[in-house]
């Protein structure tokens, strides 16, 4: 098995999105509502994150007016993850780093990828000078809780409501935070 990362192309969208609508299907059963899953598409996702990327890219906004990076991961030339990155988008984290999205295929899950890729995305963080990130994780999200605390980010007890992922009912994000190792 060979496991790379490489900077995310447009040709990669179509994998992304794949990967976005497994993993959110399986890491959000019970969490969010099941229509707003049944709902997901994989074609439209593949047209947003095409149009992500496309702007990415070119150097403009990805999230307003803050451009995020994807790197993903592949394993024997197929992507098995992928994760955005980049400068806070919340005022209040102003010079932090942000792990803004972070899946791995739920049939690559538990293999080393997700340690992997986590310890990439810190380094490029680091490399492009935050000392320290942070991530939002969806309240009762056990699984992810505990991944991110064996790759040693830690709840600081912010929350946030997320209103954009389920608008059938009230959802948590809570923050945890790294400090991120030296380049």
């Amino acid at each position: 098995m060979t496991l790379a990362f490489r900077d995310a192309t447009v040709a990669d969208a179509a994998a992304v999105a794949r990967i976005h609508v497994t993993a959110w299907r399986q890491a959000y059963a019970g969490l969010i509502h099941q229509p707003v899953l049944d709902a997901l598409d994989v074609a439209d996702r593949t047209a947003s994150w095409t149009r992500w990327l496309e702007r990415s890219l070119a150097g403009e906004g990805t999230d307003g007016d803050v451009r995020h990076a994807m790197l993903v991961a592949e394993r024997d030339g197929e992507v098995v993850g992928w994760a955005t990155y980049g400068p806070a988008r919340r005022r209040e984290r102003d010079g932090w780093g942000e792990l803004a999205g972070f899946y791995v295929d739920p049939l690559a899950a538990r293999s080393g990828i997700g340690r992997a890729m986590m310890a990439e995305v810190e380094a490029r963080l680091a490399a492009a000078g935050f000392e320290r990130a942070y991530l939002w994780v969806l309240e009762g999200n056990a699984p992810a809780e505990a991944a991110y605390s064996r790759y040693g980010w830690e709840p600081d007890g912010a929350t946030l409501d997320d209103p954009d992922t389920d608008p059938t009912r009230t959802l948590v994000d809570h923050a945890r935070v790294r400090i991120l190792p030296a380049p």
